[in-house]
């Protein structure tokens, strides 16, 4: 007699895995280095089965809202005890190294995890050397390269980025992703990178990063409203800016002027654009991705190595914090010309950053922890 034993559709569980991500957020640092931590967070709950947790101090203007609405979770660590300067990077925790890592540790104690992810200027080898025997692998955001680290996998987006920048900095067997072609962009900037080569209205973007601490923003609007080239102004600005209000009564001022508040559909928005006055930093590679020219504005020492080279790439036009009121108008009207002339510009954009580097850093992860 035969007994035919019938086959189960059911797939064998896949492996469930655990990881950390230590990132900061703040009125005076922004939230791009949360938001990048985010949309790779995403990219990898998107092709794996895991269980992940963000460990955040609650500092004021934090964007750790984003966190939990993205459907993560979150843990809350204490508030800064101590100020924040920006032009001291080791401030940047609000705390002591030491004290950092100590809480870090009693916060996740009994726990173990495949992978913690650290996207921190202010923490090196010392911390990774504190909490490693709690993780079987780490990685390190980072573009500084101003310090050591003690990690399996370095993330550095930035464009043309070269071995040597962490040749003393990483360990021998430590894996560098490297470029542009790791940006950490989310999927719908991919969905919309059609849209925005084939747009034609002249519309212009006004994003300074979620915060804009320095008010860039309105300075940028009250120099650009004179202009009649633009038949609309988009401004993006996160509920937590300072100058919201200011803004917004900007806006309701001028019938051209739309103002965006923490919208959901960001990438959607910067597609319309023809034109974008921003920030360096993580929206670079957003506004190439969707083939979007920009001027930008460096407000720091450390962007200024990549303005330069995203402005000999011929994408972008860069002025500093200080050039606005005698140069802002100037480098729009370049770009108007230039635009008028051919559209070049916009497939060099996205030769620089083609939107698909959260895809590529989320399957290399998924290598070392697997």
């Amino acid at each position: 007699m035969s007994i035919n034993i019938k086959k189960s559709n059911t797939k064998t569980p896949t492996r469930l895995f655990n990881i950390a991500f230590r990132v900061d957020s703040a009125l005076n640092i922004g939230s791009g280095h949360v938001m990048r931590c985010l949309t790779l967070a995403t990219a990898i709950s998107k092709a794996a089965n895991v269980n992940i947790t963000f460990f955040c101090r609650d500092a004021i203007g934090n964007s750790n809202e984003n966190i939990i609405q993205s459907g993560f979770e979150l843990v809350k660590m204490a508030s800064p005890k101590s100020t924040i300067d920006l032009k001291n990077y080791s401030s940047w925790l609000g705390a002591s190294l030491d004290d950092d890592s100590e809480e870090f540790l009693q916060l996740t104690a009994g726990k173990n995890y495949d992978l913690i992810v650290i996207d921190h200027y202010a923490i090196d080898t010392r911390w990774h050397n504190k909490v490693k025997n709690i993780t079987k692998k780490m990685m390190a955001i980072d573009d500084l390269a101003n310090r050591k680290h003690n990690c399996d996998l370095l993330l550095d987006q930035t464009y043309q980025c070269p071995t040597v920048k962490y040749r003393h900095l990483v360990n021998n067997h430590t894996q560098l992703l490297l470029g542009s072609d790791f940006a950490l962009l989310r999927p719908e900037f991919l969905e919309f990178q059609k849209v925005s080569i084939e747009k034609k209205e002249r519309t212009l973007l006004i994003m300074f990063g979620g915060t804009d601490p320095d008010n860039l923003t309105l300075q940028a609007l009250a120099l650009v409203i004179k202009l009649k080239y633009f038949e609309k102004i988009n401004v993006i600005l996160n509920k937590t800016a300072k100058n919201v209000k200011s803004v917004l009564n900007f806006a309701q001022c001028h019938k051209k002027v739309f103002l965006h508040i923490s919208p959901s559909n960001i990438a959607e928005i910067m597609s319309t654009a023809t034109l974008a006055i921003g920030a360096a930093g993580t929206t670079s590679w957003e506004r190439c991705a969707l083939g979007l020219p920009a001027v930008v504005i460096v407000q720091a020492d450390n962007q200024r190595e990549i303005a330069n080279a995203l402005q000999l790439a011929e994408v972008i036009r860069f002025i500093s914090i200080t050039e606005i009121e005698e140069k802002l108008i100037k480098e729009v009207e370049f770009w108007q010309n230039r635009l008028k002339l051919n559209n070049d510009v916009y497939k060099n954009c996205i030769s620089i950053c083609d939107g698909k580097g959260s895809i590529r850093v989320a399957n290399e992860v998924l290598k070392i922890i697997e």
